[in-house]
């Protein structure tokens, strides 16, 4: 199964990040991005998909990070 983090806004869209095929890397992902700090008003998550449908993240910097 392959795996998707994406970041959810507060009106309830969400957009995908990139995609993994392992969900314990789509959360070390995540967990990367909140060491960085926690975003305002938006959420990163996990989520599964049944194809790829964004990009496999190859350990790329984490430039798409909302932190206020």
């Amino acid at each position: 199964m392959n795996w998707q983090v994406c970041i959810r806004y507060p009106n309830g869209q969400e957009k995908a990040i990139c995609s993994f095929q392992n969900r314990e890397n789509a959360l070390k992902r995540i967990d990367a991005i909140y060491s960085q700090g926690y975003p305002m008003h938006v959420a990163y998550v996990v989520r599964p998909i049944q194809r790829l449908e964004a990009p496999l993240c190859q350990q790329e910097p984490l430039s798409h990070l909302q932190i206020a």
